[in-house]
């Protein structure tokens, strides 16, 4: 489980100190670099995309840059908690340790006060950016699982995430007895962290299976509905801050239909709030019901695009799923609208280009297709699937032997 919100803001402490080279009290670009290098250590980065990846920080996270010092420790924290890093993976890849024991009654003062900022955001306003869908969550490259900001603004919705934790692996746990296996690939129980921009490139997302019929499950479900209550009993915002951090947690152990569940609760909550419709269309979609998966990214697109600029870092995201919704129903040239636009709003979003290339190339535009490809390539050079694409453009326009030089990269 995750560190304990005071260990948790000590451990982004320690990391901000780290690289904050000069001790002004902000990450500029150069020192964010050496923080997203020194917590990769295996991945070979390219000046494109460490720049890409800056570009999307400092873009998404404005409201926490100074200058010209650079990003704040409010800023970095909330970078971790909107599910871009993984806390103690980082902590234990720098070999970093606290001078003392740090203690959950004397937080410091930096964690105290990110920790009030925190508490006195509001949910229905905080600004927030793409996922994770990935998607959180969501395992793609680094920021476009990022998405929405799930920054928890109350210390309510941590308690609840602890217990859901809690109730994931006693039904793990109960499964695993029940059938023999080993691992069945579902052993990663972390419940606050998500693919972002600490995470690996081409991490390969495995899929989890659940036995939904058994009594162990009935069980969970059952259990699942006492948390939820917890959570109806508090005001409103607080009540929407728990219900979507639950359904992150759900979605990212591949509980679905319950993650479904609380979306579509938060969206009760909040109905013109983005976010919600988001997430549960993302569900919808994981759950193969892409016919309802695309009436939620609709709805998310209208509240996205209502709300003037407050949800403008999550539109590209939106395009981006609306599109595989629709290129799933066979929509494909509307499909191709939205991946433009996506692209047009975030000239990094690679796999909007990538998605598009591909798009154009099923619909015959070959030439449009080899652009958006090399585009895509051009961002991210080690995505073997846009060069794959592009080795078929190139093969379907007669140029065989750059073909094959795209199929030999893949």
């Amino acid at each position: 489980m995750a560190a304990p919100r005071n260990l948790r803001s000590e451990k982004v402490q320690r990391i901000f100190e780290r690289f904050d080279a000069n001790g002004d009290g902000g990450l500029n670009r150069e020192e964010m670099s050496a923080l997203v290098v020194a917590v990769n250590p295996r991945v070979r980065f390219s000046d494109e995309q460490i720049s890409a990846i800056l570009d999307e920080v400092f873009r998404t996270y404005a409201e926490f840059i100074e200058q010209p010092t650079g990003l704040t420790l409010q800023g970095l924290l909330r970078t971790y908690d909107d599910g871009a890093g993984d806390v103690d993976r980082d902590f234990d890849a720098l070999s970093l340790s606290f001078p003392h024991p740090p203690s959950p009654s004397s937080p410091s003062a930096a964690s105290s006060a990110t920790s009030a900022a925190l508490a006195a955001d509001d949910p229905s306003t905080s600004s927030f950016v793409d996922t994770s869908f990935q998607a959180r969550r969501p395992s793609v490259a680094p920021w476009t699982s990022s998405s929405p900001n799930h920054g928890i603004a109350f210390e309510s919705t941590w308690s609840l995430l602890e217990d859901l934790g809690i109730l994931i692996k006693r039904l793990r746990s109960k499964q695993i007895q029940n059938s023999g296996a080993g691992d069945n690939n579902n052993n990663n129980f972390d419940s606050l962290s998500e693919a972002g921009w600490s995470r690996e490139i081409d991490h390969a997302e495995r899929r989890i299976y659940w036995n939904e019929s058994g009594p162990d499950y009935t069980l969970f479900v059952k259990e699942l509905s006492t948390l939820r209550a917890r959570a109806d009993a508090t005001a409103r915002e607080e009540a929407f801050d728990a219900h979507m951090a639950m359904g992150r947690s759900l979605y990212e152990h591949h509980l679905f239909q319950e993650a479904l569940a609380s979306f579509r609760r938060a969206c009760d909550l909040l109905p013109t709030d983005a976010r919600p419709h988001f997430r549960a269309g993302t569900a919808l979609y994981a759950l193969g019901r892409n016919g309802e998966a695309k009436e939620e990214f609709l709805l998310a697109l209208e509240a996205a695009e209502a709300s003037g600029n407050q949800w403008v870092q999550l539109l590209p995201q939106i395009h981006v799923n609306l599109g595989i919704a629709l290129e799933g129903e066979g929509m494909v040239l509307n499909a191709c609208e939205h991946y433009r636009e996506a692209a047009i709003l975030c000239p990094t979003h690679f796999r909007a280009l990538k998605l598009l290339g591909s798009a154009l190339f099923g619909v015959g535009e070959y030439r449009a297709a080899e652009k958006a490809l090399e585009e895509a390539i051009f961002l991210r050079p080690d995505y073997a699937d846009a060069h794959c694409d592009l080795g078929s453009a190139l093969h379907a326009m007669g140029d065989d032997e750059r073909a094959i030089q795209e199929f030999r990269r893949r």
